[in-house]
């Protein structure tokens, strides 16, 4: 029975008592009704406190339920780009495919050829260099830079100098020592004349081979 139910029940059998003239002890019932009245205050109060306790869960679950359906968008976002990168990948594949399966031409082997070469690298010689290096030669080729290890820098040719001849051929310029040098085969000793300074020296060079692509 609910507190309501027995405070109910109280006033009545007060009231029968009061309208039966009976004359029991009207205390115990006042005693009575205030316990049940405590009680009554005691499970309010436990109510009050529950409900405070449930706000902040409830709250909680709300929180959880908007996270969650929002995390429910974003992967069907996602799915669906993901969905629509697979297929656009299919469609690069196949395409590409079919472009490996057509048949093309093929390009023709390169063809190289071999031929000999001193290793320093050179130029005509211009009237502010030769004033800037003090050079005594007017004509000739200068030696700009001599490559670690080959036949020129075996033979002792170094940085500027002017190379003069090669074997029988005057050297002028650039293109008197690239004709010159054409003529000549891997292995060979060719005699190199260089100005150096004052003095001019003969050097042996034995030269070297190098692969040349030859385009058609």
């Amino acid at each position: 029975m609910s507190i309501q139910s027995k405070l109910l029940a109280l006033l009545a059998g007060v009231a029968l008592v009061a309208l039966g003239g009976c004359s029991g002890d009207s205390a115990d019932l006042r005693a009575r009704v205030k316990e049940l009245e405590s009680e009554n205050a005691a499970l309010k109060e436990q109510v009050d406190k529950l409900s405070r306790e449930v706000r902040p869960l409830q709250a909680k679950v709300d929180e959880l339920d908007v996270g969650h359906r929002n995390m429910e968008k974003t992967l069907a976002q996602a799915n669906k780009a993901l969905e629509a990168r697979v297929t656009e990948m299919v469609d690069q594949a196949m395409t590409g495919r079919a472009r490996r399966f057509v048949p093309q031409p093929m390009p023709p082997p390169a063809r190289f050829e071999e031929k000999a070469y001193m290793g320093f690298d050179a130029q005509d010689i211009e009237p502010d260099v030769a004033k800037l290096l003090n050079l005594k030669a007017k004509s000739g080729v200068l030696v700009t830079e001599v490559r670690e290890g080959s036949p020129a820098a075996i033979a002792g040719i170094q940085k500027n100098d002017v190379v003069t001849r090669l074997d029988d051929a005057e050297i002028k310029g650039f293109q008197d020592l690239k004709k010159a040098l054409d003529d000549k085969k891997p292995n060979q000793v060719v005699a190199v004349t260089v100005q150096r300074g004052d003095e001019k020296t003969e050097l042996k060079v034995t030269l070297g081979l190098r692969r040349v692509r030859v385009d058609e």
